[in-house]
């Protein structure tokens, strides 16, 4: 928050003039004098992701033949040390399925299916990469992992849980930057500072999405009923601790919740480096005034509203001067200060006659105004350049007991002297954010290379190298494969950022395309982070509804644009405080869409924070009230319950019997071959046949249907 107080300020005043004679101190490792070495009696000190991410060269491997490139010599290196063996490669039609499901979030058809599996080719499935990855399914599936990171949600949280109309237009952002593979550093870049990056209104779609990217800051928890118990300092204070955390979190993996009392129990962090970190963030002020038109599309609005403005003036002065002449008339005969009700009361029919005609060209004149495009955004309050860049240390983490100010700054392990503000080219911001933004995405930065890539290879395989995402410090694990950590993390930077030649790289290697059984004797007994075989990974609550609505035929186009509203169970609606305590903007209520509607791709299904989706729910969608690293895998029985009678299953066995249907006739057999390849992309075995002709002779086609979708071999990915 933007302080005034005198006392504030001579204190600040005091603190920069002391910070200008202070000498420049260097890190942690060598200079003594760094805070973090004297505060920790120079312990501390050997935390692998903050030293500089190494130069290294895949080791020399034996295992004549074995891998396609430099991830399977690191790999591999392990395996022989260890004395096991790699698995086998995958089938062509289990790896074609893994590849859709990993790169797109959606099953393969069953012509594609068959057509890698009759391709025999070396570059086969290079073909096949390069394919999914263009595909705007792509950015559909992709924006999902990131979006958890950065803890979306369409609605407030708290008691009200207030909807967000606005906020999917940071989703369709997410989406669009991975499908255009989007440089990393630029998507992190506009995230914390895309407005500061624009010297005025947006001037093509570019400088729109760096705009709409700052949504990023304001789509944490938020209590806006703060305002209604005079709590709106308390609100403040968490929308910033939310912002500080988030951002170490997602970026470097770091653990600042840890030291926003006191200073940090494990990690070389000080409750100081909580609040330079925040400095950077506390000058943020809502952006709703902001239109995200382009810049002639504004002028044009602007010029619009001023034709209109032109036509209403003297309707308006004509309307006030009728009023004024008939208050006028009332106070001459003896009425004090009449109300305008009191003199529309007092009207002639002539004179009412001529209000309401003027009223109906004033009402007139507002057909065709056209409203500038909001959005869910965040940029710097006013007077934020002219704020010194110093914050207090609050005692025990509580905003009501300010101490000691400390500058912005980085970690003071790397850093400990006041961070250098950029001048922005938005005359109206004040640097903080873009200053802390091009830190983080300098190529030399220890943390922000090596903590995206090992998201990306968490989600390939189901655990990172290192398997605490959001955790790189002393208290978190430590990387399976530190050298190949840093090799992948060296390689993404040098070329250029690039999510999708990163992810080619990976699922092309022999390391990733391992069948998900390993038959060796020593496999048995492998700790599974040497990467001995693939993961054999659930879908996610995302993939497993999408997949399920796809086999079915049911699943519409995607397209972004505002949440869908599915259909909740009465009880769900009847339950919940909010829900019938709605109010004149509809922001507390449940919204359901039409039926033609529901069935879209989970990812634009509405997200509230107190209220999921029953089916998402029960496969572990997170709350998203912090960052989300690594989703939880829980083995419950409303799973199996929700996959067998929910309501969602009624629908998709009904339609997927009718596909099954309009696909092989009435024949059983054909029937049988229909489903099994509709369904897992593949034909029947001898004994699946047999049992499924058996199942028909007494059971409906429907239900074999729904026992399709309800096998392991769907609901998993090899």
């Amino acid at each position: 928050m933007i302080q005034s107080l005198p006392r504030l300020l001579l204190l600040v005043c005091s603190v920069a003039v002391a910070a200008a004679e202070e000498p420049r101190r260097g890190d942690a490792w060598s200079d003594p004098q760094n805070p973090i070495a004297l505060l920790f009696n120079g312990g501390r000190l050997d935390l692998w992701s903050v030293r500089p991410v190494r130069a290294v060269e895949p080791p020399e491997v034996g295992a004549g033949g074995w891998g396609r490139g430099e991830i399977d010599r690191f790999v591999l290196a392990r395996l022989e040390r260890a004395g096991v063996s790699p698995a086998p490669p995958a089938a062509r039609r289990a790896l074609g399925r893994r590849l859709h499901f990993d790169l797109t979030g959606l099953p393969p058809d069953p012509d594609a299916a068959d057509a890698l599996e009759a391709d025999d080719s070396p570059e086969a499935v290079a073909r096949l990469v390069d394919r999914l990855l263009a595909s705007p399914r792509f950015g559909e599936h992709w924006a999902r992992m990131w979006l958890d990171v950065v803890r979306y949600s369409d609605s407030n949280g708290f008691d009200w849980d207030e909807f967000r109309p606005e906020a999917w237009r940071f989703r369709d952002y997410v989406v669009r930057s991975f499908n255009a593979d989007k440089p990393f550093d630029r998507f992190l870049i506009e995230q914390l500072a895309g407005d500061e990056l624009l010297g005025g209104p947006a001037r093509d779609e570019s400088e729109r999405d760096a705009l709409i990217a700052t949504g990023y800051l304001r789509i944490g928890p938020q209590d806006n009923s703060a305002s209604l118990f005079n709590e709106q300092d308390r609100a403040r204070h968490e929308l910033l601790t939310d912002l500080t955390e988030t951002t170490a979190s997602a970026f470097m993996a770091l653990t600042l919740s840890c030291c926003r009392c006191h200073d940090h129990k494990t990690e070389p962090l000080s409750q100081a480096d909580h609040f330079r970190l925040r400095a950077f963030f506390e000058t943020v002020a809502s952006g709703d005034e902001l239109a995200l038109d382009l810049a002639p599309e504004q002028e044009a609005i602007r010029a619009q509203h001023a034709e209109i403005e032109a036509v209403r003036k003297p309707l308006q002065e004509k309307r006030a001067g009728l009023l004024a002449a008939v208050k006028g008339r009332l106070e001459g005969g003896g009425t004090k200060d009449p109300t305008d009700e009191a003199a529309r009361a007092g009207f002639t029919a002539e004179e009412k006659a001529l209000d309401q005609s003027l009223a109906r060209e004033l009402e007139a004149a507002e057909v065709g105004r056209r409203a500038f495009t909001r959005g869910l955004l965040m940029t710097d309050a006013a007077g934020a350049r002219d704020t010194p860049a110093l914050i207090p240390v609050l005692a025990g983490g509580d905003h009501r007991q300010p101490r000691d100010l400390v500058p912005a700054g980085f970690p003071s392990l790397l850093d400990p002297n006041p961070a250098v503000l950029d001048t922005p080219p938005n005359p109206r911001t004040s640097g903080r954010r873009l200053t802390l933004a091009r830190w983080l995405a300098r190529p030399d930065h220890p943390l922000t290379a090596r903590v995206y890539v090992n998201r990306l290879w968490q989600a390939l395989f189901g655990r990172g190298l290192v398997a605490t995402p959001n955790d790189f410090g002393l208290s978190g694990e430590r990387p399976t494969h530190p050298e190949l950590l840093d090799w992948l993390a060296a390689r993404f930077v040098r070329e250029g950022w690039s999510t999708k030649r990163l992810l080619r790289t990976i699922v092309l290697s022999a390391t990733y395309q391992q069948a998900a059984v390993n038959p060796a004797p020593t496999a048995a007994v492998a700790d599974p982070a040497l990467l001995w075989r693939q993961t054999l990974r659930r879908l996610s609550a995302e993939p497993l509804r999408d997949a399920q609505l796809a086999v079915a035929g049911l699943l519409l186009p995607s397209g972004g644009g505002p949440p869908v509203w599915p259909e909740l169970p009465r009880e769900t609606l009847t339950a919940n405080p909010a829900f019938l305590d709605d109010n004149a903007q509809k922001t507390k209520g449940w919204y359901t869409s039409p039926p033609e509607e529901r069935n879209a791709r989970s990812l634009f299904l509405v997200q509230k924070r107190t209220v999921r989706v029953p089916l998402l729910e029960s496969f572990d969608l997170p709350e998203n009230a912090t960052s989300c690293g690594r989703r939880t895998v829980s083995t419950v029985a409303p799973q199996a319950l929700t996959l067998l009678n929910g309501p969602l299953m009624e629908e998709v066995a009904v339609a997927l019997a009718r596909r099954i249907a309009d696909a092989a006739g009435e024949e059983p057999a054909a029937r049988v071959d229909a489903a099994f390849r509709l369904v897992l992309q593949r034909p029947p075995a001898r004994e699946e046949r047999a049992r499924s002709l058996a199942f028909l002779e007494s059971r409906t086609l429907e239900e074999l249907a729904r026992v399709l979708v309800n096998l392991n071999e769907f609901i998993y990915v090899d």
